[in-house]
């Protein structure tokens, strides 16, 4: 039986993702320069998922100000051997790290080719607000996607 673990996101994580292998070719390039990376790891607001003491997956989110944070996910080719528990997992800190951080509205980017990342920010109940062009580090084009909370603010 696999053994699953929530632990503090550590930057050494995200280089670990990159030489086991990340879960979409069309991300590396994006995560393989310092300054192309999304992995902010701000203490109580990111985490990893380990599986047997392996990483699975990194996410977090970022304020950008008061009620507004920016979503990311950094997966390593392991998430497709643990989906269910995977994706439940983005869910569920997902959305406590935005009720429990007065967050109304968090907001991605996702890769226009990358379909079966758009299909899981769709899932998450995020919604397509644009297409921004030549976002990405390779001049690739990136959905704005977001996601609109209720809080008591």
């Amino acid at each position: 039986m696999v053994k699953y673990k929530i632990i503090p996101y550590e930057k050494s994580h995200t280089d670990e993702i990159l030489t086991f292998g990340m879960n979409d070719k069309l991300l590396e390039n994006d995560a393989s320069s310092e300054e192309g990376r999304i992995d902010y790891g701000i203490p109580g607001l990111s985490f990893t998922l380990l599986a047997d003491n392996n990483i699975v997956l990194c996410g977090g989110i970022t304020p950008l100000w008061d009620g507004v944070a920016e979503g990311w996910v950094i997966a390593s080719k392991r998430i497709y051997d643990h989906k269910i528990k995977s994706v439940s997992s983005i869910k569920r800190r997902l959305d406590l790290l935005c009720t429990n951080n007065n967050i109304w509205r968090v907001q991605t980017s996702v890769k226009e080719d990358f379909k079966v990342g758009v299909r899981f920010a769709e899932w998450l109940g995020l919604k397509k607000e644009g297409l921004m062009l030549k976002y990405g580090p390779d001049k690739t084009n990136y959905y704005r996607m977001a996601k609109i909370y209720e809080c008591d603010r």
